[in-house]
């Protein structure tokens, strides 16, 4: 279905992760760790493509509300980029090597692309949602199975900005959608 996650997208990441060969020693596993990085690898995934389709929007704004528009896909697009670099960087700390193209992050991300289309708010915020919903996840299983609180941390922090972002496209559209343009 077109503008929705991928819900038979398969679970075992098709990307083999490289590894780096001076290993941290930081009381987890290798293994741990490298199961780590692959919800690390997928979330960057995610953070470029949404980034993408953000970027794609903000070029594209037309109509009514265009500059409005305009300025919240700019913002949107630039706090995605700063969340990738921090998911890259934490990537490198569990030993593990940062995706970083788009054939990679096509294979593994969760959410669809619309190529020769802009994405509308309603396909942005779902994507959002997504994104919500496979961080909350990561977020449990780095701190209940692999006790890793700083990876955990980390996604509840991206986590609530994706939560911030989903409510302002959501509160841009709403009075279109309820007719209370107050």
């Amino acid at each position: 279905m077109k503008g929705s996650y991928l819900v038979d997208k398969p679970q075992i990441d098709p990307i083999p992760i490289p590894r780096v060969l001076f290993q941290p020693n930081i009381g987890l596993d290798s293994e741990i760790r490298l199961l780590i990085v692959k919800i690390l690898n997928r979330a960057l995934a995610d953070e470029a493509v949404l980034s993408m389709k953000t970027c794609n929007a903000h070029w594209n704004a037309r109509g009514a509300g265009f500059l409005e528009l305009h300025n919240l896909f700019d913002i949107q697009h630039r706090q995605l980029n700063d969340i990738s670099d921090q998911i890259a960087k934490r990537t490198r700390m569990m030993g593990g090597v940062a995706l970083g193209s788009f054939q990679e992050f096509l294979k593994i991300s969760q959410l669809d692309e619309q190529p020769g289309e802009s994405p509308n708010i309603m396909s942005l915020i779902a994507d959002h949602e997504t994104i919500i919903r496979f961080l909350r996840e990561g977020a449990k299983k780095c701190s209940e199975e692999y006790e890793d609180e700083g990876t955990r941390d980390l996604l509840v922090d991206i986590l609530r900005l994706h939560e911030k972002m989903a409510w302002m496209l959501r509160a841009h559209i709403e009075p279109a959608l309820t007719g209370d343009e107050t």
